[in-house]
């Protein structure tokens, strides 16, 4: 007998937290020490399941590591904001959106950003995982773009190339942590840049 929905959608949510769970533990321990000290067994004591359990999910602590990528898109907010530039059509406001997104991965999830950027150099799991998230960003900078193109507005022809380059961590951490700017002055500044570098004058061919 097949299973009811209802019960379908409660397992669903429970392998979700399971997920998160472990996802989160991981995250504290690659924090604190380092990614190649934390063996898989500690992971599982930290959340409160199996080693069996995170191989089952991930398939090895590479596979963790990977999921890490998901867990920043999601507590950046990055799947809501990209279904909310689908239905803009100012460029002013979807190029916000860009700098919006940008200001919640760093504030949320800017530990991982950094564990993977300082990490990458030494290990090449985690070198795989950065080159992962830089290619979904690039991707998510991509589609915005494209929507800015189909509002009519001229794009600069290296518009993805300029907009990656800006939402850079460096440009970040410059800003805020060195210059000591505020989050929300921050995001308008790279919007009010992205604006200005991406965009065409109206005169422009």
């Amino acid at each position: 007998m097949s299973d009811l929905p209802g019960v379908v959608r409660l397992r669903d949510r429970r392998e979700a937290l399971t997920l998160r769970t472990i996802l989160t533990a991981a995250r504290r321990l690659f924090a604190e020490h380092g990614y190649a000290r934390t063996p898989i067994r500690s992971i599982a004591k930290e959340a409160g399941v199996a080693p069996q359990t995170i191989y089952a999910h991930f398939g090895s602590k590479a596979g963790v590591l990977n999921g890490l990528v998901d867990l920043m898109d999601e507590e950046a907010g990055l799947p809501e904001l990209l279904a909310e530039a689908a239905e803009l059509t100012d460029p002013d406001t979807l190029l916000g959106l860009l700098a919006k997104a940008c200001r919640q991965a760093r504030e949320r999830c800017g530990d991982i950003a950094t564990m993977l950027n300082t990490g990458a150099a030494v290990s090449p799991d985690i070198a795989a995982t950065q080159a992962e998230g830089a290619r979904r960003n690039r991707l998510g900078v991509e589609r915005v773009i494209e929507r800015v193109r189909a509002t009519g507005c001229g794009v600069h022809p290296k518009a993805v190339d300029i907009a990656v380059a800006l939402m850079s961590a460096g440009v970040h951490d410059s800003l805020v942590l060195d210059a000591d700017w505020a989050p929300e002055d921050y995001e308008a500044w790279l919007k009010d840049t992205l604006v200005t570098a991406v965009l065409l004058p109206m005169h422009a061919t």
